[in-house]
């Protein structure tokens, strides 16, 4: 009787599973997908970022997506692409994760809409035979823009698809040799690092240069790219003796008169001059993980904070200390074994490095060392590193030098982008440290 009782549990908890996970995940197939192709409405994904520390984790960061149809036309096959359906940061004062205040996210319902009364018109005329949905997946495709990124910037251009079409192809066209398919990842990446809201970038620089193409033009001239503007921004900044009203609108015109100057000869910008506190920073930016492979330091995926006219060298009795692992993975919602994304790296520095000649502790070397780079087929993986707010937190003569590091997370796949940033301190006397 009770082999009896024992058989018909195990079979209620079968049909159960069943029921729950299909033949597979909640995901809808029974295996984690080979192809995009593979991928059915209803699959649900979700993408964390974790800090562990002596074997100790905590998730800082968590989104969960589902795919959905594209519906368009009763004469046009869907297109299936991913939709953010929650989000959720740790909450420093309870310590747990809380689900974000942004509830807009953008649905399926929204992009048809957005297709045939916007899109549609702009690029196929309205009397043509319907709205495709999967030429506008093409198009994102093509300038590597995710869905969630091209409504952003939908967004700051006022909903006007020609401002739209006019920035992607423009930025795409001139600054790719550049800056790759990553421009857009970059523009986004310097208005975060200075605080500029997106619709505010594209106005003021519109403003100054009077068409995209003319900035563009700018960048190239300079050398700098879009992926480059940040390290010249900070460098122009530094510079400054007093506290400006607008300084992007400021530094804006400076670039447009260094630009002319440098035609004439003049010596073109340097990123790496932090002359007010008789500093160095040997790079404000360099890639940790691109397409998918960790960058080596020898490559120069690294910096340093040294004083003026010196190298790594001229100091001694430099200190070495390394924080937790920071780890972003993206897998099935439900079977948390079917991995898409996996990226685990530290934070290194050497520092409290001495010169017998002069005063002060420095950093000779700061990097982010990658553990483990893993991504799945079609999938986009980059991870960088900035370097900002250079502050001396000592004397001139003393100099303890103290910089931020954001490793910015690049990383997507079924047309939605998975992106987090993870942040440093790192202090000529303390070494480096992470900070959430």
């Amino acid at each position: 009787m009770k082999l009896k009782q024992n058989l018909i549990l195990i079979c209620i908890l079968a049909l159960l599973t069943t029921a729950l996970f299909g033949t597979g995940g909640c995901g809808g197939g029974s295996s984690l997908p080979t192809t995009p192709k593979e991928i059915e409405p209803g699959s649900e994904y979700e993408g964390t970022l974790s800090f562990n520390d002596n074997g100790e984790e905590t998730i800082l960061m968590s989104t969960r997506y589902e795919a959905h149809n594209i519906e368009t036309s009763a004469s046009l096959p869907p297109a299936v692409a991913l939709f953010v359906t929650e989000e959720k940061y740790l909450d420093e004062t309870s310590g747990k994760l809380k689900a974000s205040s942004n509830t807009s996210f953008t649905t399926e319902n929204d992009v048809e809409t957005f297709l045939k009364d916007s899109w549609d018109p702009f690029y196929d005329g309205k009397d043509d035979e319907g709205v495709n949905a999967q030429e506008f997946l093409d198009f994102l495709t093509e300038y590597n823009m995710p869905m969630d990124q091209f409504f952003r910037f939908l967004k700051a251009t006022g909903d006007s698809v020609s401002e739209l079409d006019d920035i992607v192809k423009v930025y795409s066209s001139q600054l790719e040799e550049l800056d790759g398919k990553d421009v857009f990842n970059e523009i986004e990446s310097f208005c975060d690092l200075t605080g500029i809201e997106l619709g505010t970038y594209f106005t003021d620089v519109k403003e100054t240069f009077a068409t995209y193409s003319s900035f563009c033009s700018k960048l190239v001239e300079l050398g700098t790219g879009q992926s480059g503007l940040y390290s010249s921004y900070v460098d122009w900044y530094m510079d400054q003796e007093t506290e400006l009203a607008d300084p992007f609108d400021s530094f804006l015109s400076y670039l447009k008169n260094k630009s002319n100057n440098a035609k004439n000869g003049e010596d073109k910008i340097d990123p790496v001059k932090i002359a007010k506190l008789g500093l160095e920073v040997v790079k404000f930016g360099w890639d940790v993980i691109k397409d998918g492979k960790p960058q080596l330091s020898a490559d120069g995926a690294f910096t340093s904070v040294l004083r003026k006219d010196t190298s790594g060298l001229d100091y001694e009795y430099a200190k070495t200390n390394k924080t937790g692992t920071i780890e972003y993975k993206v897998t099935d919602a439900w079977i948390k074994s079917w991995v898409l994304i996996d990226a685990k790296m530290k934070g290194v520095a050497s520092y409290a490095a001495t010169n017998p000649n002069f005063g002060g502790q420095y950093l000779p070397n700061v990097q982010l060392d990658v553990e483990n780079s893993y991504a799945i087929w079609g999938m986009n993986l980059n991870i960088n590193a900035q370097v900002s707010n250079v502050i001396n937190a000592s004397s001139v003569a003393n100099p303890d030098p103290e910089i931020d590091v954001i490793a910015k997370v690049n990383a997507g796949w079924l047309f939605q982008s998975f992106g987090q940033s993870a942040y440093f301190k790192v202090q000529g006397s303390r070494g480096i440290s992470f900070k959430g």
